[in-house]
């Protein structure tokens, strides 16, 4: 893995205060978009409040996902793996 990758993972992992959520992924340009995108993944496709929701900056076409993953799960998965955490399953709306 290389030293990036890495670096935002450990800013990931110590930034995270419960590790027994599910990880979402949101890709939004700013936090009214994300806030818009986390409210839809909670009514409509069984996100829970407990779980993580990950911003990343992406394109507003872009779908928020599900890794279906813990965190300690998603980190083991990636240090082991090297693969991207998208990889892996999407939520269709």
């Amino acid at each position: 893995m290389n030293r990036t990758t890495l670096i935002r993972l450990a800013k990931l992992e110590s930034s995270t205060f419960t590790w027994d959520g599910i990880v979402h992924v949101i890709p939004a340009h700013d936090g009214d978009e994300f806030q818009e995108k986390r409210t839809i993944l909670l009514a409509e496709h069984g996100a829970r409040p407990g779980d993580i929701f990950v911003r990343i900056h992406g394109s507003a076409q872009a779908d928020p996902f599900t890794t279906g993953k813990t965190m300690t799960d998603l980190l083991a998965h990636v240090a082991m793996n090297g693969r991207r955490v998208h990889d892996h399953g999407r939520i269709d709306r």
